[in-house]
């Protein structure tokens, strides 16, 4: 009994001491550099470093678990890209000249794409054809009628000018059909005349309307209108005021008629005396005695020169009224009497 409590304790002893001697490793080797404790501001985490571990590169330990893991990727990926671009490179190569099957299936493809689209391409291509064909047709046709047109017009003016040759030649042998043809036109043209003027008098006669004009054309003949002078008043052509319709009313004289005339035209006219004993001095300041010791102004109505002043003689619808310049008492417009 004795002898098994000994050596109880015997073996107490030894565990007590062998664990004494492991307590005191491990904290030693956490004393040690075997064991790194990493510190944050607020976290403290314990790595523990593996003494077999391998080193690696200081640029592969300094990039994260994600970049490295993204650098394989990629890596892996442009090693796929290089091996699948050997695979196509080897499948376009033909051997002996003969089409890959990579040209082969391109091929076909656009062979059934032209089998499907061919039919409406034909019937386009027909169609377009046929149009360009109409347009071509309608041209010709065009210029063949205007051709065939050309011709009847020439051929027309061919037997016109023939007929017109024939004429004349008649016309020439008797040389006095040609002469009777000319009074004949001449007279024609006068009867026109005449009766154009009677239908506008009658015309006027209704309307109250009488026609004025103004002359200086013995002025001109005498040589005034090449005077430096008398430039912007005689004008070289004699005309003043040419042929005007002007409207009246009851009682209106050859006088009134020249106011209306001066204020519609503002050329200069001037007077002197009353209305019933008016006498005009100048028109378009060309004045009497500027053409000599004789001249003045003179009117007429439908022909005749009256011996009363313009401010009497009352119109009537239809009256042609004539203002004319004289440089010898009215002999120069074929009143003799006036100078008598």
């Amino acid at each position: 009994m004795k002898f098994r409590n000994a050596f109880l304790l015997t073996l107490l002893t030894v565990a007590i001491i062998i664990g004494s001697f492991q307590i005191f490793g491990i904290v030693k080797n956490y004393f040690t550099q075997d064991i790194a404790l990493a510190k944050s501001n607020n976290l403290e985490i314990e790595y523990w470093i593996d003494p077999n571990a391998v080193e690696t590169d200081n640029e592969e330990s300094s990039e994260s678990l994600l970049a490295q893991l993204r650098k394989r990727k990629v890596e892996n990926g442009n090693l796929s890209k290089i091996e699948t671009q050997d695979v196509e490179d080897t499948d376009v190569v033909s051997k002996d000249g003969e089409k890959s099957l990579w040209e082969k299936l391109l091929e076909s493809r656009e062979k059934d794409k032209k089998a499907i689209q061919n039919p409406v391409l034909k019937k386009v291509e027909k169609d377009k054809i046929e149009e360009e064909k109409k347009a071509e047709e309608e041209i010709v046709n065009k210029f063949q009628e205007e051709i065939n047109k050309s011709r009847e017009s020439a051929k027309k003016r061919a037997e016109e000018n023939s007929k017109d040759k024939d004429e004349n030649v008649n016309r020439d042998k008797d040389g006095k059909l040609t002469q009777e043809e000319q009074k004949k036109a001449i007279e024609k043209a006068k009867k026109e005349k005449e009766r154009k003027e009677r239908e506008q008098k009658e015309k006027d006669k209704k309307e109250n309307i009488v026609t004025m004009h103004i002359r200086c054309d013995t002025a001109v003949a005498k040589g005034m209108a090449d005077d430096p002078k008398w430039q912007g008043i005689v004008p070289p052509s004699g005309v003043i005021l040419g042929t005007t319709r002007f409207k009246i009313k009851e009682g209106d004289t050859v006088l009134d008629v020249l106011k209306m005339a001066q204020e519609q035209y503002k050329f200069q006219m001037s007077y002197r005396g009353n209305d019933a004993s008016a006498y005009i001095e100048g028109i378009n300041n060309l004045y009497e005695f500027d053409g000599g010791r004789w001249s003045g102004w003179m009117y007429c109505v439908n022909g005749w020169y009256p011996n009363y002043g313009a401010g009497v003689y009352v119109l009537k619808g239809g009256d042609v009224i004539e203002w004319n310049y004289t440089c010898d008492l009215g002999k120069d417009l074929g009143q003799e009497w006036l100078g008598d």
